[in-house]
């Protein structure tokens, strides 16, 4: 499709709008509350960075009296519910103005069809049609005459469905409450110049596609664009029906394990046929009663493709993965698609995603290419201050052989009644007693000093060893939860299925491959990044550039797969948060969300 010059084509935004805006923040439209954290939740940070809320810029060049017209006329006809209300009449009148009002649209792309594009394009994006505002409707509504009035009612009918596909139809703080607090890395999609660059882009070609030019002013980054892939199917499977029965839960009737009977065999192997992991027909798989070696082959074969132990027994976690149905899918993939609008388009060269319910870590070079997924273990459900926050930072210090600092919370609450009972507590699992974490020498235990740290006037921290709780290594992206990465001696958490068991850190599987991939463009080895884990005493080394850290909650993520595929991985909502997030999105999910179940403590199983 070829693209004409915007600069010669009458009816349409130039590039030269953008030399003389200024951005508008995010939170100039998406007005976030913040949450308070318990700084110690985290397990306490060496250096904990500051965090500040975005303000608002404002235009670099003075707004017309003509704009500001346009814009309280935007203001009045845009629903009330639009959270990006703000930004919307904003936009159109600095369009408009930057144009010397001219129309926007030429007479032959004004055409009946328009408002059934523009609601054909809402369903696509996960809308209902109904959202889209009909343009011939507004045409009686406007009073201003500042531009031509059909011309203003396509270009608000436009804007708002483009800006509902882009920024979704709630605020971030309603979905992820942090995750515009403190640095936010990431390429900066929500500014008024990148989106009027955009519209640029989706109005310039030629001829004129609905389609085209909402999908690029649709989000861009990858996570959104592999779940938008994924959810047509997902949306229609809801009408038919598969006749591929549940699978028993594990803890009901105990794991299948290869060679021995199974009373979940028959339903294992209709859902691996289903996923395309077993060549048999549904006769012969309603006939298995056994873990047979062809149907463990396939479900190893599954188990690999989604990060679980490839041990061929069935049990929790292979059951989470594998035992969903139409609806259940249908409606993750919904809340999930709204979830990832909030991501950036482009992450950073280099980043890492923690998905807490996946429990994994991903691993990203340039041009978003998979390098390495490994397991986490976040913060417990079963506590609210353990849970781990969902916010975005820049990983600045990577500290070998770390001091543990505990946190006040935990030296009262739960390493102080161990010391009054044992004296030898302290010095067995190597504890001090110091005045300040940046303290050089301990203090003698004693009643007092016991009494100092009840009142908390004396603090405790952990020396480095192999019996540290932080293990040989941490990863620091300075935020006020004081949360981070690290090592642990604490491995057996690993083989978990449910892996919400620390007090709101992130505990990584392979702390020495997380250091190498780190550090690779300084030419560090693995050999090097171990040997400074064993002999290195509380040394900072400093990430050149940073590394951007996105802590997200995907329940349904696409997880990158050997050979580059793609797979729907649906992962645990071990905070609730579908419920809550839905219940949010009420008015555009078409379902009533029921009360979601109690959240349970953390339990072991594959």
């Amino acid at each position: 499709m070829k693209a004409t010059n915007p600069l010669c084509r009458p009816g349409l935004f130039t590039l030269l709008v953008l030399s003389s805006l200024s951005t508008i923040s995010r939170a100039q439209f998406d007005e976030p509350g913040r949450s308070a954290a318990d700084a110690g939740g985290g397990g306490g940070s060496s250096s904990p960075g500051v965090s500040e809320t975005a303000t608002p810029t404002t235009r670099a060049t003075p707004v017309s009296v003509g704009a500001l017209a346009l814009q309280a006329e935007v203001r009045r006809l845009i629903p009330s519910e639009r959270h990006y209300a703000p930004f919307v009449a904003a936009l159109i009148g600095a369009a408009y103005e930057q144009r010397g009002f001219r129309p926007l649209w030429n007479a032959a792309e004004l055409q009946a069809g328009f408002h059934r594009s523009l609601a054909g394009e809402l369903k696509v994006h996960a809308f209902p049609e109904l959202m889209a505002l009909d343009p011939e409707s507004l045409v009686s509504q406007i009073t201003d005459t500042t531009v031509d009035k059909r011309d203003l009612a396509h270009t608000i009918a436009f804007c708002d469905a483009a800006l509902l596909i882009r920024f979704g139809a709630v605020a971030t703080a309603e979905i992820w409450p942090d995750w515009d607090h403190g640095d936010t890395p990431g390429s900066e999609d929500r500014s008024l110049a990148t989106v009027l660059g955009d519209l640029v882009v989706a109005t310039s070609l030629q001829p004129f596609q609905m389609h085209t030019a909402m999908n690029s002013l649709a989000p861009k980054n990858w996570i959104y664009r592999e779940l938008l892939k994924a959810y047509p199917e997902a949306r229609e499977s809801i009408l038919k029906y598969s006749g591929i029965p549940p699978i028993p839960d594990p803890e009901q009737v105990g794991p299948g394990k290869p060679g021995e009977l199974y009373p979940g065999a028959s339903a294992i192997a209709a859902h691996l046929i289903d996923r395309g992991y077993l060549n048999m027909s549904a006769d012969q798989a309603s006939l298995i009663n056994a873990m047979t070696p062809e149907l463990t082959g396939a479900l190893i074969a599954f188990q690999t493709d989604y990060g679980l132990d490839p041990d061929g027994i069935f049990g929790q976690g292979s059951w989470r993965f594998l035992n969903t149905n139409a609806a259940d899918r249908y409606r993750s993939i919904t809340i999930n698609l709204h979830r990832a609008r909030l991501m950036p388009a482009k992450m950073g060269d280099r980043y890492l995603i923690a998905n807490l319910p996946c429990a994994e870590l991903y691993l990203f070079d340039a041009n978003d290419f998979h390098v390495k997924t490994m397991r986490i273990v976040h913060g417990r459900a079963d506590k609210d201050t353990h849970r781990t926050k969902i916010f975005r930072d820049r990983m600045q210090e990577v500290v070998f052989g770390p001091y543990w600092n505990v946190p006040p919370s935990i030296a009262v609450k739960e390493l102080l009644p161990k010391m009054q009972e044992d004296w030898g507590y302290l010095s067995r699992n190597n504890y001090e007693i110091v005045t300040s974490f940046g303290g050089a020498t301990g203090n003698r235990l004693s009643p007092d000093t016991l009494s100092a740290v009840a009142q908390g006037k004396l603090l405790l921290r952990q020396k480095p060893g192999s019996s540290n709780a932080l293990g040989y290594v941490k990863f620091l992206f300075p935020n006020t939860f004081n949360i981070y990465m690290h090592d642990t001696p604490s491995k057996e958490f690993f083989a978990r299925s449910n892996r919400d068991h620390s007090h709101g850190c992130i505990r990584v599987s392979n702390p020495d491959e997380l250091a190498e991939w780190v550090f690779a463009p300084d030419g560090w080895t693995l050999e090097q990044v171990r040997a400074k884990m064993n002999t290195d005493l509380n040394k900072g080394v400093a990430v050149k550039g940073g590394i951007n850290v996105y802590i997200t909650y995907f329940t349904t993520f696409p997880r990158p797969a050997a050979g580059g595929r793609i797979l729907m991985a649906p992962g645990r909502d071990v905070y609730g948060l579908d419920e809550v997030n839905a219940r949010s999105l009420a008015a555009v999910v078409p379902w009533q969300e029921a009360p979601a179940a109690p959240v349970t403590a953390p339990s072991g199983g594959q």
